[in-house]
This record gives C-alpha cells, sequence and structure tokens, in this order.
C-alpha cells in the first residue's frame, strides 16, 4: 500500500477515526496501531509479517532478560502464543483459496488447499520446537538467567536481527560473488547454490530499530518495555515502518507508554502540510523526473542496446545526473514528510531525517543532513565503538571507510553499494585531513561558503552515479560519456527545460528555507502568500503529478 495510493487515504481516513474514537483508551489505541500497522504491512506481502513478530519477539524478550535478568510466564506464555499463531496465520494458510464475489456478495473458501503449504508447515515446526526449547531451558535456568549475563543477551538479539537480514538482503550476493572469485582464483566453479529469495519490504528499516533499542537498554538509556503491545506498536508504526525514520527506541518508545494528547490546531496544520508537501515532492517532481532519469541508466546498464537511444551527450548526461539528485532526494525526503505528517496526526513525533542535504559544504555537513536517522545510526553503534576519533588519524580514517562502506552496503547487497561507500569514506576522510567542515568551526565568507556548496554538490552528484549505476561498467560509461563527449544538442536544452519546469519551486522554497534557518519558514508569512502556496501544491498535483504509481525509491532498501 502506497503512500500516495487512493488505497492509503481510506486506510488513513478509516485507522484515523477509529484511532481517536479510543482517545484516552491507551492499550486499545497502541492495539489499533498493531492490527492497522500489520494490516498495512501485509498489503504487500502478508507472509513477511512472520519476520517482524520475529523480530519482535526476540527482542521484547532480551531486552527484559538485559534489564531486569528475568522474564515473567505471562509473557512468556504471549510471546510462545504469537510466535505460534502468526507462523500460522502468516505463513501456513494459503490465502488464495479464498475468494470473495464482491457482485453476489458470496465468499468461497478452497478447503483443499487452504492449509497445504509445506514450507508454511515446516517453519510452523521448527518455531514450535525453538519456542518449545526456549521455554525449557528458561525453567531449568532461571536462576542463570538472574545474573550479570547481559554481554549473551544482547549478542543473542543482534545475531538474530542480523541473520535475519543477511540472509534476505545479502545471501545470493555473497554466494555470486564467491562463484565469481572461485572462477577467477581457482579456475573452478562451484555448483549453483543461490535461492530465489525475495526481499522484505523495508527490512534493514525495521532491523536496525530494534536493534538500536536493545543496544539502548544494554547501555542503560532506556528501561526495557514490559507492554508486548506497546512495543509491538513502536516496532511496526505503520508512517515509518518500511522506509523510516529510523527511530530510537528512547525518543519513540515512551510515545506509545503515555496517553497521547489530542493534537493542537498547529500540529494538525503541520502534520497535513507534510502530508501535501511529501505527495507533491515525490509526485509532481521526483516520478516526473523519472521520466527522463531511468531511460538514460538503462541505456547504460544495458551497454547501449536499448530500445530507445536517449541523449548522450556530456551536458545531457550532466543534467540527468542532476535530475536523479533531485529525484532521490524528493523520492526520500518525500516519504518522510508524509511519514512525519501523518505520524503527527496521530499524536506522535518522528525525528527529521532531512536538512536540506544540497546546502552542505562538505561531506561531514552532507551527513547531518541527509538521512540522519542512519547517519546517527551509524555514528552511534557502529563509529563510536569502532573508536571514533579516539585512536589518532589513521585509525579514524579506516573506521570511517569502514563507516560508509558498511552503510554503502545497507542500501543493497551490489558491489556499486560498496564502491560507493567507499567513495562517502573517502570524501569524509580527505576533508577531514584537510580541516574543512564550514557547520562546525569553519569561519569562511558567505561567498565561499557559496562556492563551497556548487563544488560539493557535484562531489555528491558523483557519488549519486555509483549509487544509481547497476554495475561498475555503468559507471566508467556514464562518467566516460560526460568527459569524452563534452557537446551539446537541441535536446540538452530540452532536458534542462524539465529539469527546471518540475523543480523551480523545491528550488526557491529551500533557498528560503536555508535563509531563514528554518525548514517551515511558512508559519512567519502572510495568509495571502500561504493561501497561494496551497493553491499551486494542490493543482500541481491536480494537473502535473505522474501516472503509474511508482514505488518510492528506499523501499528497494
Amino acid at each position: 500500500m502506497l503512500f500516495t495510493s487512493f488505497d492509503f487515504a481510506i486506510f488513513l481516513i478509516i485507522v484515523l477515526t477509529a484511532y481517536w474514537v479510543l482517545k484516552r483508551q491507551l492499550f486499545a489505541q497502541n492495539a489499533l496501531i498493531v492490527i492497522s500497522s500489520y494490516f498495512f504491512y501485509g498489503y504487500w506481502d502478508i507472509r513477511f509479517l512472520f519476520l517482524i513478530v520475529l523480530s519482535t519477539a526476540v527482542d521484547y524478550c532480551m531486552a527484559q532478560l538485559i534489564d531486569e535478568g528475568e522474564i515473567s510466564k505471562k509473557d512468556r506464555i504471549k510471546i510462545t502464543s504469537s510466535l505460534l499463531v502468526s507462523a500460522l496465520v502468516f505463513l501456513v494458510i494459503q490465502y488464495d483459496a479464498i475468494n470473495f464475489d464482491s457482485n453476489i456478495l458470496r465468499l468461497t473458501i478452497d478447503w483443499s488447499n487452504l492449509l497445504v503449504n509445506a514450507l508454511g508447515w515446516q517453519i510452523f515446526a521448527a518455531t514450535l520446537v525453538v519456542v518449545a526449547a526456549a521455554n525449557i531451558i528458561y525453567s531449568r535456568f532461571s536462576g542463570f538467567f538472574k545474573h550479570n549475563k547481559k554481554k549473551v543477551f544482547l549478542f543473542i538479539s543482534i545475531a538474530t536481527n542480523l541473520a535475519i537480514l543477511g540472509f534476505f538482503k545479502y545471501f545470493n550476493f555473497f554466494a555470486d560473488s564467491f562463484v565469481v572469485m572461485s572462477e577467477s582464483l581457482f579456475g573452478y566453479t562451484p555448483g549453483a547454490f543461490t535461492l530465489d529469495i525475495i526481499l522484505p519490504v523495508g527490512i534493514s528499516f525495521y532491523t536496525f530499530q530494534t536493534m538500536s533499542y536493545t543496544i539502548d537498554v544494554y547501555r542503560g538509556e532506556i528501561k526495557a518495555s514490559k507492554k508486548l503491545t506497546e512495543f509491538a506498536a513502536y516496532v511496526s508504526f505503520f508512517p515509518q515502518l518500511v522506509a523510516g525514520p529510523i527511530e530510537r527506541g528512547k525518543l519513540l518508545l515512551p510515545q506509545f507508554q503515555q496517553p497521547r494528547p489530542t493534537p493542537e490546531w498547529s500540529d494538525v496544520r503541520e502534520g497535513v502540510w507534510l502530508i501535501f508537501w511529501g505527495l507533491f515532492k515525490k509526485l509532481v517532481i521526483a516520478d516526473n523526473l523519472a521520466k527522463i532519469v531511468n531511460p538514460t541508466f538503462e541505456y547504460y546498464a544495458l551497454g547501449g542496446s536499448a530500445g530507445a537511444i536517449p541523449p548522450t551527450d556530456g551536458l545531457s548526461l550532466v543534467i540527468v545526473l542532476y535530475a536523479f539528485a533531485l529525484q532521490i532526494y524528493c523520492d526520500f525526503s518525500g516519504y518522510t514528510d508524509i511519514a512525519r505528517g501523518t505520524a503527527k496526526l496521530f499524536g506522535f513525533n518522528l525525528m527529521i531525517n532531512f536538512r536540506l542535504p544540497y546546502f552542505a559544504t562538505d561531506p561531514s555537513s552532507f551527513w547531518r543532513r541527509w538521512h540522519i536517522s542512519l547517519s546517527t545510526w551509524l555514528r552511534d553503534y557502529l563509529y563510536i565503538p569502532l573508536g571514533g576519533n579516539r585512536g589518532g588519524s589513521l585509525l579514524t580514517y579506516r573506521n570511517l571507510m569502514l563507516t560508509m562502506i558498511l552503510g554503502g552496503l545497507w542500501h543493497g547487497a551490489a558491489w556499486t553499494f560498496v564502491i560507493w561507500g567507499f567513495y562517502q569514506g573517502a570524501l569524509l576522510s580527505i576533508y577531514r585531513a584537510l580541516g574543512i567542515d564550514a557547520e562546525m568551526g569553519g569561519n569562511y565568507p558567505q561567498w565561499k561558503k557559496i562556492l563551497m556548496i556548487i563544488f560539493f554538490f557535484q562531489l555528491t552528484c558523483i557519488g549519486w552515479l555509483i549509487f544509481r549505476a547497476e554495475t561498475p561498467e555503468t559507471i566508467v560509461s556514464y562518467l566516460g560519456g560526460i568527459l569524452f563527449n563534452p557537446l551539446t544538442t537541441p535536446e540538452t536544452w530540452e532536458l534542462l527545460k524539465t529539469l527546471l519546469f518540475y523543480s523551480w519551486f523545491l528550488i526557491v522554497f529551500q533557498v528560503l528555507q536555508y535563509k531563514a534557518n528554518n525548514l517551515n519558514p511558512m508559519q512567519n508569512w502572510h495568509w495571502f502568500i500561504r493561501l497561494n502556496i496551497w493553491v499551486y501544491i494542490i493543482m500541481s498535483l491536480l494537473v502535473l503529478a505522474a501516472a503509474g504509481g511508482q514505488e518510492f525509491i528506499y523501499f528497494a532498501f
């Protein structure tokens, strides 16, 4: 279910209405969030709901063992039953065997195929064995758990989450890489052992979110939740479930633990604005720019053998690269805006994930502005534990490189993401070696900051080329087209006009945000100016929104 779909609009109205009917009933509101979030996620593929339940169950238990050294019998029964029921409901039952004819309002069930799912039964049996063994072990060694064994439980949490993430996201990547390495180094071709694995939507986001919660409990920064419903709501909260922001337990979980007051009019107004602003960025800018970005990259990905030949002169390729920079920003930040706006209507505050990233003067500034929830996650749970900047320059550069390479792999299982991570780590290291950080201590005149912003934007766009390319060969051929064919064609200016036509308002608005140092400068403007902006946004959505309902780019990560 896409944020940009009519289905989601109906879903949101129904859930929001029911939610506020239940105001001041905390348990009922949290339960509604869990049910609606599971429905929202299951709309893509119901089978992967079992992974969310599994991740929720593991981290709920491990956090309590870390914090308290024990789990109540009531909680163990809840976890056991939730895992078994979810395995049965989400994996065993074949919903294709259920058919509803809306014309005659008749429900038919093919009972012979309803429960015929060998893999589902195998996972159900495995789940039964594991939870039975876990309960037996706990009953016999409960005294052992009451001692300080925090690291063991933290390890179980992290290992389980990384195993799930690694299997679904990286198994085929490492298997294919092993085959290639064996062929190139030893001349031996091992048998094919890759699997037909489907990547669950949003698995990287909710996995990192639950991991950070357990780590924070281990560090003593938050108490373990003792209510399964509120914790399940925190893990599965549908506005930010599939593409973030990656929320911390210490910031979002307390909002599920206390009654939410009815939103003030200012919160409703801001929430609605964020939703429409996000829809504008996604449907009007990102999806329209995709029409000039995708054919060009597909052409280079296929080695120039695609059907229609896109422009290949140097300036056109630069314009297409700028278009992708705006596309990915509007696509991803548009999702975040809609998520934050939707959450506000429910009385929740999600973190800001973007702060005008293309006004960054250097890579450190960029990562304080772009995908802030991931960059701070990598900083707090990877870079600093590796040693951060405490071990001298060489170790600092090593830590930066490792953090960014792993951050690149977080985005996807491909060598282009490894190269992109290496590139980002190299930029951070070079700028650090040169002592350039205009926002955190550099005292530069305004004209010089503007030049630094322009220059670093070019470096950012090179990074986006690496990020968007499907193979390393695509990177080389695309850069070659820019460097060795510095010509223009009439189509070049058509591309530029298309780029400016869809993005001019965003550029102007973000310049005003930057000058005001305020992401919501409209609150200080005259009502007539605000009215005209609203008219422009709504009319643009009605007239210029791209058809087709493209998925958000970060759903693939």
